[in-house]
């Protein structure tokens, strides 16, 4: 009975990094019939297939692709730990994909294809540290400085967008990195101000 509870209370702090992985790799296992239903396609979106701009996020150009991104996911689970629950990790998952779907559609004109997670995963990377039980402030906000610093750099004619295509499958969608970043930034003000202002309205 002990073994059952102890698997219980670490597949409800875990269950959603799991899950996360096991869709990633399901949907490259269907390529590349998963790909041509889920990914972003502006020309499909504007017929009125919507959804691409929350599953875009889950079809990936390749193995490598996909793998890197599940990587990505390892390093969040081993950051946020089960401090994050699974409601409160759905919510920002949910929010980072939609965030980045929608922001390509409205702010990457010149985008008419795009499949991966590296976008909500910034989102998610920003905000792992902060609610993590296992990290200090310190730490927190060391990892936010690197991460907005790589977004930004990767923003400039220094980044070369391509350096991985041989090994993805494709260019490197920078502005989807930088949607996710938005999207963390976005959410951790958010927590601020349930916690700071919501909690203290006489403050």
């Amino acid at each position: 009975m002990s073994s059952f509870l102890r698997f219980k209370t670490l597949w409800r702090g875990y269950s959603l990094y799991v899950l996360m992985i096991l869709a990633v790799v399901l949907l490259v296992l269907a390529e590349p019939v998963s790909g041509e239903w889920l990914r972003f396609d502006r020309m499909a979106v504007d017929g009125g297939q919507w959804w691409r701009l929350l599953t875009a996020s889950w079809v990936h150009l390749s193995w490598q692709h996909a793998l890197g991104n599940v990587a990505g996911v390892a390093l969040f689970a081993y950051i946020a730990g089960p401090s994050l629950n699974s409601r409160r990790g759905l919510l920002l998952l949910c929010w980072c994909v939609a965030f980045v779907g929608c922001g390509l559609y409205l702010f990457a004109p010149d985008l008419y294809r795009y499949a991966g997670l590296s976008g909500a995963l910034h989102g998610l990377l920003l905000v792992a540290p902060f609610v993590s039980h296992y990290y200090g402030r310190r730490i927190a906000w060391l990892f936010f400085v690197v991460i907005v610093a790589k977004v930004i750099w990767e923003q400039t004619p220094w980044y070369n967008d391509m350096a991985l295509a041989d090994v993805i499958g494709g260019r490197v969608e920078t502005r989807s990195h930088l949607l996710g970043t938005l999207a963390g930034v976005f959410f951790l003000l958010q927590l601020y101000w349930r916690r700071v202002v919501c909690l203290n309205p006489g403050d």
